[in-house]
């Protein structure tokens, strides 16, 4: 009767252990310090002054070591594991073996899992005893360190899996362990480089709500480094073992056809070579046209910059696929790449497919946001606004209208010094969305602007004021913007509920003019469960200063002429350079005064009329004026706009020398 042969191959497996064994015990004594030490320390401190620092999430504890761990263990497991494959003598006498290629590939990816998982377990198991013998279940659930040890795991794995595909593909250790994390991380990069180059090619591309709100969605690496403050969902969960049984099957696959002689080739499946070639080489364009691109802010150095970059990156990827650095006669597939994006280029810049002029029907339209960023619309748990999107047909009109004159008027939205973001945000009726950003000088596009501005569900959208409940304000608090005088507060429910009814009123009244105006008031509402929101009160407000009057508060808040030691205005056009080209241009406005540049407003009148027109910008504006307050003798910087000047300054200015 013939005996059996076992299909563990136990000298295999001995082997390995003795080559990679030690990155178990690295990775165990690595997560026993992170997790069980740290918190029997933690227990321990009967004299620590603040309370024990463990968290229901248990990636936080000793967090970058564990992401440490995490990130670089698996790859270097695998490095160690596979090294006989690029290595041609090693490999030689690995396949000539009496061993079929699946018997080894199962053992050495099984040696791998076991060397990986068997830490994380028996560090879960230590965290479930000191959970049933110490005080730990004051702080965590068993469901928390369930949680710890299957997210581990499944990272450990998806990432070890990447490393043991990538060595499939190369037959160089070094070769390896770059593009383990390239192939990890390209997916976000590349998102990200392209995001950059189509917002400098398409008119309205909003380069940062693609990059911000979505780019942790296209990369594990980025997700795992995330885990700190944001668990893995169910679909990150399915998504990675997908992704992990994928790599695992195509590995196998690549395994069972590799040629042995293909040790020490760059790229050993020969299909890969032309992809990773031009793969690199448009990865180094994206580089290098964002780095001239923000270097010089040109379009002639952005083009070279993809130009140079492009160059580079394909030379030296045809120098890691020879092996050598000879490669400058294989110009025709550099030409061919080249012409190749040229055309790309050109069809994105000339808008063939009217990305730009794209401006959504009003009848599609389901409801709008529109502010001067993204992140007004994200989930915020600290805006009291829930809902930051307009339905009411007459505002999403106004929207419309604003829209199509940026679209319209291309030419007028060269950003400058005073230039804003106008972010767009459509909803539409079929579900879809249509979503844009411009930078633009908001003059150029006033009369537009101003009629969304004073539309009510625009104000409702944009203020925190009109989603306060009165009932739910315990203090209301009043200072002065300007001048060092004491803030005053409010704990009388009833004068609350009359004051946020007139901020709300005031707030409705409000003009485009008034959006920089210095205010003359800032009203603090301090809300139940420690939140707060402000709002300003401007110099045409009358209303509202009407009711501090009323109730004794005015004198007690209110900055006037007789708090001014002296006010200095500067004509900044004349002293541009001197004001622009120094680090702190307050002080040298300091200087001009000392040197009599200005004119010194000594007229009571003259000083509040001025006051009235300040703007907070002082850099960006035509005059600056410096104010010094009796009170304490602080200086305040503040900008002054020409239009808003009184006629009697103006006059005083122009017959400066």
């Amino acid at each position: 009767m013939p005996s059996k042969t076992s299909w563990i191959n136990k000298e295999v497996i001995l082997q390995s252990l003795r080559n990679v064994g030690w990155v178990g015990i690295v990775y165990f004594v690595g997560l026993l310090f992170s997790l069980p030490i740290d918190i029997i320390g933690k227990l321990s401190n009967e004299n620590q002054p603040f309370p024990v620092a463990i968290y229901e999430n248990l990636f936080k504890m000793q967090y970058p070591i564990q992401m440490g761990l995490m990130l670089f263990i698996p790859v270097i497991l695998s490095l160690f594991l596979f090294r006989y494959l690029h290595v041609k003598q090693a490999a030689d006498f690995m396949h000539s073996l009496p061993i079929t290629r699946s018997k080894l590939f199962f053992h050495f990816t099984g040696v791998g899992f076991a060397i990986l998982i068997i830490p994380i377990v028996l560090n879960t198991v230590i965290l479930l005893s000191l959970y049933s013998l110490t005080d730990l279940q004051q702080y965590i659930e068993v469901q928390d360190i369930l949680t710890w040890c299957g997210i581990t795991i499944l990272m450990n794995i998806l990432l070890f899996t990447t490393a043991v595909f990538v060595a499939m593909i190369t037959g160089l250790t070094a070769v390896q362990g770059a593009l383990t994390y390239i192939l990890l991380l390209l997916p976000a990069g590349m998102f990200m480089l392209i995001c950059f180059s189509l917002k400098n090619l398409l008119f309205g591309f909003p380069e940062d709500y693609f990059f911000n709100i979505q780019i942790e969605q296209y990369s594990p690496v980025i997700k795992a480094v995330y885990l700190e403050n944001k668990i893995f969902s169910g679909l990150d969960v399915t998504l990675f073992i997908a992704i992990t049984l994928l790599l695992y099957v195509l590995s196998y696959v690549l395994y069972k056809t590799r040629k042995v002689e293909a040790a020490s080739q760059a790229i050993v499946v020969p299909v890969l070579r032309p992809l990773f070639k031009y793969g690199v080489a448009f990865c180094f364009m994206l580089v290098g046209g964002m780095y001239f691109h923000e270097i010089y802010q040109e379009a002639i150095w952005t083009i070279f910059g993809y130009f140079i970059g492009s160059f580079i990156g394909y030379y030296i990827a045809e120098m890691v696929l020879q092996k050598h650095w000879r490669v400058f006669r294989h110009w025709k597939g550099y030409a061919g790449f080249a012409i190749t994006i040229s055309l790309i280029g050109v069809f994105i810049q000339f808008d063939l497919f009217q990305y730009e002029k794209k401006v959504p029907d009003l009848k599609g339209i389901e409801k709008v946001h529109v502010s001067n960023s993204y992140y007004s619309m994200r989930d915020n748990p600290d805006s009291l606004i829930k809902d930051h999107f307009i339905d009411d047909p007459q505002t999403i009109k106004a929207v419309l209208n604003l829209h199509k004159e940026i679209v319209n008027n291309h030419d007028r939205t060269v950003p400058d010094e005073d230039s804003e973001q106008v972010f767009f945000y459509y909803k539409m009726h079929d579900g879809s969305k249509l979503v844009r950003n411009y930078r633009m000088n908001i003059e150029e596009f006033e009369s537009q602007y101003a009629a969304l501005y004073k539309m009510k569900s625009y104000k409702e959208t944009t203020n925190e004021i009109f989603a306060v409940d009165s009932n739910s304000v315990d203090k209301l608090s009043i200072y002065a913007d300007m001048g060092n005088r004491q803030s005053i507060s409010i704990v009388d429910p009833e004068q609350i509920n009359e004051a946020i009814g007139i901020l709300r009123e005031e707030t409705y009244n409000d003009t485009l003019k008034d959006r920089h105006r210095v205010n003359l008031y800032n009203v603090e509402l301090l809300l139940s469960e420690n939140k707060w929101t402000h709002v300003g009160v401007h110099n045409n407000d009358k209303k509202f200063e009407s009711w501090l009057q009323e109730n004794g508060y005015l004198e007690d808040v209110r900055v006037t002429a007789s708090d001014i030691e002296w006010m200095y205005v500067i004509d900044q056009e004349r002293y541009r350079n001197r004001l622009f080209n120094v680090m702190d241009p307050d002080t040298e406005a300091l200087e001009l005064k000392k040197e009599n540049k200005g004119i010194e407003i000594e007229d009571s009148k003259h000083v509040e009329a001025i006051m009235d027109q300040l703007v907070y910008n002082q850099m960006t504006n035509e005059y600056m004026v410096i104010i010094k307050y009796k009170i304490h003798g602080n200086v305040e910087v503040r900008g002054l706009k020409a239009k808003d000047t009184p006629s009697f300054l103006k006059n005083k200015l122009d017959d400066l020398e």
